[in-house]
């Protein structure tokens, strides 16, 4: 399908969250994730608004037609978090959508420059990423998902929010990462 992500190793106790969803469907949006997937191995910046103007190059190379969304979240171990965006929907933590600039996507125009916006989250907290798969899941009768249910179901368990959506009625690939900053381990001293 044309969603994908990846998990990029970004330093100690860092890593780039990486989501996007190519337009169309089938082989050419297949093929154009795998040149994408391909062009990230190659890009050593984990900036995540530096990393999408690379990978933005790369797309305007291979998309002859269409665009790709993608957001890109470089996320530290101790709540300090950077994103980008690329016209992806915007993350969720703890069931609120952060205020993050849309951007252009990916392949439009060679030369875009993407804006990072910082935040902190809370040990325990979960930053929630998907593709548009969810909110426009559509029922028999043609009722969409959309972002209220979105909303309310994404303080859940990824698995769970695409299984909502899927049993609501999947017309497109569903992507769903959730990813919840664990509380550093406290360490007692031993008693002799």
């Amino acid at each position: 399908g044309g969603d994908f992500f990846r998990i990029l190793p970004a330093g100690d106790e860092t890593a780039l969250m990486v989501v996007g969803d190519v337009s169309g469907k089938g082989l050419k949006a297949a093929l154009t994730v795998s040149v994408l997937v391909g062009a990230m191995e190659s890009i050593e910046s984990r900036k995540p608004g530096e990393f999408l103007e690379k990978l933005n190059r790369a797309a305007t190379r291979h998309v002859k037609s269409g665009f790709v969304t993608c957001c890109a979240a470089l996320i530290g171990g101790s709540g300090e978090v950077v994103i980008a965006n690329a016209g992806h929907l915007a993350p969720y933590l703890d069931g609120v959508e952060l205020d993050v600039p849309a951007g252009l996507p990916l392949g439009v125009s060679e030369d875009v420059e993407y804006g990072e916006k910082r935040f902190e989250i809370a040990p325990g907290a979960t930053l929630t990423f998907l593709s548009d798969g969810v909110p426009e899941a559509r029922s028999p009768r043609g009722a969409l998902f959309g972002f209220e249910r979105t909303r309310n179901v994404s303080k859940q368990a990824a698995a769970r929010i695409a299984e909502a959506a899927r049993l609501f009625g999947q017309e497109d690939d569903i992507t769903v990462l959730s990813v919840q900053l664990q509380p550093a381990p406290v360490i007692a001293p031993a008693a002799v």
